[in-house]
């Protein structure tokens, strides 16, 4: 007893402050850009998803949490571009005393509750209901909700189209407006990003330092994750994937369960989040501290992959564009058949964040470099995932220029952290 309290005592706490909220100005400022293009339009987004477990996980949907910043299930955002003083208006679901017992108080319908989400008022029920009194001040709905099946049931698209039916209204398809402007960060949310990108840093200086033989990939993982958390991580952007030797080359492994050894390479494919927005990044580690020479062939074509790709930005150049630079490189390496994914994709409030993929990369798109060969027969794998800032021009800036990628620099580091 007195040796563990010996040890507590000499453990440090680490002393990190949560991202204070983003103004509500913020998503008054987001809400009006999207009523400039709707065409004097009304719409409705509704949250999605449910609470989970026994302690109650509620992750909300990007898109509704772009638009409001509301955090809680059961709420919807109506937005009426021609209303005369209720122009924002946001439902949320009813109070129930009981359950916030076991999960929580609620704030009271108020006009401080009003100015909190920046909205002009705030009611309880399902927003759908409002929907039917747009007339006569709008003549048209929008949907702003993108298509996830044919099916098309989310419970926002059914009213919109029940509202125009009713109401005899036209019904208006928006649905990549919300994509295209999620992808352009302004500047508090790079701000954002790159904070996340920086914890990252630290909790993969950890993971090179923990790759050794003899512990499992579990016990990398561990580590690595409480270095995003002591660095000031609210969150982790994704499930870590931690892949020694076979399982490096499975590009989602999930298990994190064999042990490290001698001659391996670890994939280590994990980000932190910061204030909800991610990081992305993806090393490959050799346990024995360098590569082999057959590994260093892999690494060194993976690498100018990397390179070839980052040479191909250009102003007006496109995801689609870029994938095709990814492919040509590793066609010339003799590794095409073995990369088996896209090159990348776009990075925000959500680790794979929507954009448009055949369309110019806007200024302030944040999007991932990440080309990979696996070689399941040669038991290993071997990603580079690194994160770009698009900015104007056709100029870019490498968010994880913090890393090192080179061979040489990843060999050195490990030495480093492992010293």
């Amino acid at each position: 007893m007195i040796l563990a309290l010996l040890v507590a005592a000499g453990f440090t706490h680490p002393s990190v402050q949560p991202p204070p909220d983003l103004p509500p100005s913020t998503y008054r400022e987001r809400r009006e850009r999207v009523m400039k293009e709707l065409g004097g339009c009304a719409t409705a987004l509704a949250s999605q998803g449910d609470p989970v477990g026994v302690v109650q996980e509620y992750r909300q949907d990007g898109h509704f949490l772009w638009l409001t910043g509301v955090d809680e299930p059961g709420a919807w955002i109506v937005l009426l571009p021609k209303g005369k003083y209720s122009r924002h208006v946001l439902y949320l679901r009813p109070r129930d005393p009981e359950a916030e017992r076991w999960t929580g108080p609620r704030d009271p319908i108020s006009p401080a509750l009003k100015e909190k989400y920046g909205v002009d008022e705030v009611r309880r029920g399902d927003g759908g209901t409002r929907l039917l009194g747009v007339a006569p001040s709008h003549d048209c709905v929008a949907i702003l909700a993108p298509a996830q099946d044919l099916k098309d049931e989310r419970n926002d698209v059914k009213a919109l189209r029940q509202a125009a039916g009713a109401l005899g209204l036209k019904l208006v398809y928006k649905r990549d407006l919300l994509d295209r402007l999620r992808s352009a960060h302004p500047p508090e949310e790079v701000a954002r990003l790159e904070r996340a990108v920086t914890i990252t840093r630290a909790g993969h200086q950890a993971a090179a330092r923990a790759t050794v033989p003899g512990v499992s990939e579990r016990d990398v993982q561990t580590q690595m994750e409480y270095a995003f958390f002591a660095e000031g991580a609210t969150g982790l952007a994704y499930g870590s994937i931690v892949g020694s030797g076979e399982n490096g080359a499975v590009l989602h492994w999930a298990q994190n369960s064999r042990i490290l050894r001698p001659g391996d390479l670890v994939v280590v494919d994990a980000g932190a989040e910061y204030g909800r927005y991610a990081a992305d990044v993806t090393r490959t580690y050799p346990v024995s501290g360098k590569f082999s020479e057959e590994q260093a062939k892999v690494y060194r074509a993976v690498y100018q992959a990397q390179e070839d790709i980052l040479a191909a930005i250009k102003s007006g150049i496109s995801m689609s564009d870029l994938q095709k630079a990814a492919e040509d490189s590793l066609r010339r390496a003799g590794y095409l058949d073995k990369f088996i994914h896209r090159f990348g994709h776009f990075v925000g409030l959500d680790v794979h964040d929507p954009g448009l993929y055949d369309a110019p990369i806007p200024e302030g798109a944040v999007f991932t470099v990440e080309p990979g060969v696996y070689l399941q027969e040669r038991g290993f794998g071997v990603r580079i995932e690194d994160e770009v800032l698009m900015l104007g021009n056709g100029k870019w800036r490498l968010l994880t220029a913090g890393f090192p990628r080179k061979l040489e620099d990843v060999e050195a580091w490990v030495a480093s952290a492992r010293r």
